[in-house]
């Protein structure tokens, strides 16, 4: 089982959009975002009045996909993802979260720091998405292979939220809090 979580972690950390798919009083919604993920939690910046954002205030429970444009069927990969999601209002977790946005995405770096030469960079605050269920599909291996990880597990949970790299690169140990 630490394997394959493995195997989805390392998806995770190797692609950037993420196809996130919310509820609201219109009707489904979905949205490609830029992400940033530390262990399984799953980080992205919005403003608080676009329709995802909105939908999620409203209704946490939410959806994700990860993949790419494949041109062809035996070669697909991807994550399908179901959580719920949360607006980041811890200060520490904020810092935490842009290290590892602008190690990922360098050139985010000067967005953020001039972000009124950028629509919508200001208004923008960070959400968090907590999945519980993923499920990895590798059609490289074998056409319909897949297998499922669902985070109740606090074993593969710890495994990745554990030893993690802090703001000043020393280790430290996550707790579940998102406050």
């Amino acid at each position: 089982m630490i394997e394959k979580a493995q195997l989805m972690h390392d998806y995770l950390e190797t692609h950037n959009t993420l196809i996130l798919s919310t509820y609201g009083q219109d009707g489904p919604w979905a949205t490609p975002v830029f992400y940033v993920n530390r262990g399984f939690r799953i980080y992205f910046l919005s403003e608080l009045t676009t329709i995802h954002s909105c939908n999620l205030q409203q209704n946490s429970l939410m959806a994700a996909s990860i993949t790419e444009d494949y041109g062809d069927f035996r070669k697909i990969q991807g994550i399908q993802l179901r959580g719920h999601a949360y607006l980041v209002n811890s200060v520490k977790e904020t810092a935490v979260v842009l290290v590892a946005y602008f190690k990922k995405y360098p050139a985010a770096k000067h967005i953020l720091q001039t972000p009124t030469s950028f629509k919508g960079v200001s208004k923008a605050r960070w959400h968090c998405i907590i999945p519980e269920f993923l499920r990895f599909t590798d059609n490289s291996r074998k056409f319909g292979e897949r297998f499922e990880l669902k985070l109740g597990d606090t074993m593969i949970q710890d495994k990745f939220d554990i030893n993690e790299d802090s703001i000043d690169g020393s280790k430290t140990s996550r707790n579940s809090s998102h406050t």
